[in-house]
């Protein structure tokens, strides 16, 4: 009597060189009366001949299907009268599942890699967000209370007290001032991590569909 337990549990994909190998080595009536034997005890290829009044010659060609297909294995060796190493054959302790052949969801992984882009979008957004937080509330307040100085193409900003042109909005100037307030390595670590990142997503997603299709 086997006892299952995860150990001793074969699954095997329908289709699958596995699969046909023990189609092959059990379509025969012979093969399964020679597993049947040695389900009571383990026998030498003499033996199983001797048992079943079979040729030796067929029973070794069942045999070798058989072990092939991984049924039975061997489990010792003995020596005969005549001084001829002979093999001790016993039926594999495990279970056997032929189970349906799987079908590669690329939807699926890609959406799963999509997910995670995103994440990698949102942490990065963060790394630049959060310095340039961080920066303003430690910077000090523009002297009289007004805007940060910023040089912008076509903006032209006069002292406090002063008549002040502006051809640039205050939000686009804030947007730039709070930009400036970044430093550059920071913002270049990011974006190095972010297409790396991105780079890393996309071999990882390739490669898992290439080997659930070669599987397959």
């Amino acid at each position: 009597m086997i006892t299952v337990t995860d150990e001793n549990v074969v699954v095997v994909e329908q289709g699958s060189s596995e699969a046909q190998k023990i189609a092959k080595a059990m379509s025969s009536p012979t093969s399964a009366d020679l597993f049947n034997a040695l389900s009571d005890c383990p026998m030498s290829a003499t033996a199983l001949a001797e048992r079943s009044s079979l040729p030796l010659t067929t029973v070794k060609y069942h045999l070798e299907n058989m072990l092939s297909a991984g049924l039975i294995e061997v489990t010792d060796t003995r020596w005969s009268a005549k001084g001829r190493e002979m093999k001790i054959y016993a039926v594999k302790d495990q279970v056997v599942i032929i189970a349906p052949k799987k079908k590669v969801d690329v939807r699926g992984i890609v959406e799963r890699y999509g997910v995670a882009a995103g994440a990698l979008a949102i942490i990065c957004a963060l790394g630049l967000a959060i310095p340039s937080t961080l920066l303003g509330f430690i910077q000090p307040a523009p002297p009289h209370g007004g805007l940060p100085m910023v040089a912008k193409s076509g903006a032209v900003v006069m002292d406090v007290g002063q008549p002040t042109l502006l051809t640039a909005s205050p939000t686009e100037m804030m947007t730039d001032a709070a930009n400036s307030a970044i430093p550059l390595w920071i913002h270049d670590a990011v974006t190095v991590f972010f297409v790396a990142g991105v780079v890393i997503l996309a071999l990882m997603m390739v490669y898992e569909v290439y080997s659930l299709k070669r599987g397959a």
